[in-house]
């Protein structure tokens, strides 16, 4: 090869990659450019951490910076979703007490941003109330969750009496508990029965120096095993009773069922 033409080519080459190594130090998603930037995430709500909201359900929005594509979300110690486009998001069936969201979002080249959390209380309910714990259960076909029962915010409770309804081509009963609300360290009664479709609990406190019981506890837990993929509740069929230590009833001015989701 005439030694002219191997210049040329060797010189075209060279001009080559001088390119490649200009388009390379261009790109904003390169670590390596000197104005590269990472991703960045930050919520968009008048929600403090710390505030408190009287909703179960809950819209929060967030933003990134210009390059950034998708972002991911997690509620407390659920895993973190999969990543997706849309910048905001509604949460469901939240239970009572304190919960953390945390978002974080990444650009094409799979650069993470920095995890930015916020952390809030749901007061939903006002007792006293019977409330399934959790409000929703997601679960697989075929395998088992367990709810406590609560009754939240009471004030002299002695006694409760309970009627669950459910649909046994959905869910099968596995196993029925007396919860800690009534056991620490008391004398109590507590009995329960598994129909087709219902279940009767009575569970009781027996005379001792304290005779009732304030606050929130659980009553009671029960296991339930998901037969089909689809939602299907557990429900309080109007029937359910507090009683104090007089054995007057206590008004139930709330009543949350409980939901399995299978997937």
């Amino acid at each position: 090869m005439p030694q002219k033409l191997l210049t040329y080519i060797l010189l075209f080459f060279f001009i080559l990659s001088c390119d490649d190594v200009a388009s390379v130090q261009d790109n904003p998603l390169d670590p390596g450019n000197e104005d590269y930037v990472e991703p960045t995430i930050l919520f968009l709500s008048e929600l403090n951490n710390g505030d408190i909201i009287s909703t179960e359900t809950l819209s929060l929005a967030w933003k990134g910076n210009e390059l950034v594509t998708e972002y991911r979300y997690k509620l407390d110690s659920f895993p973190w979703t999969y990543w997706f486009e849309d910048a905001s998001a509604t949460l469901e069936y939240l239970d009572e007490g304190e919960h953390t969201m945390s978002i974080q979002s990444r650009y094409l080249s799979g650069d993470t941003s920095e995890i930015a959390s916020l952390s809030f209380i749901v007061d939903a309910v006002e007792g006293p109330a019977l409330i399934f714990y959790p409000r929703r259960h997601i679960a697989t076909q075929g395998s088992n969750v367990t709810f406590q029962i609560l009754a939240e915010e009471v004030t002299a409770l002695m006694a409760a009496e309970l009627h669950i309804e459910f649909d046994p081509s959905k869910l099968e009963i596995i196993s029925v508990s007396q919860g800690s609300l009534f056991q620490n360290g008391q004398e109590s009664i507590f009995s329960y029965d598994i129909g087709e479709s219902s279940i009767e609990v009575l569970t009781s406190l027996l005379s001792s120096d304290s005779p009732s019981v304030n606050g929130t506890g659980d009553l009671i837990q029960i296991e339930v095993k998901s037969l089909v993929s689809g939602e299907t509740s557990l429900s309080f069929n109007g029937n359910d009773v507090f009683r104090n230590s007089n054995n007057d009833d206590i008004v139930i001015l709330e009543k949350i069922n409980g939901i399995v989701d299978s997937q």
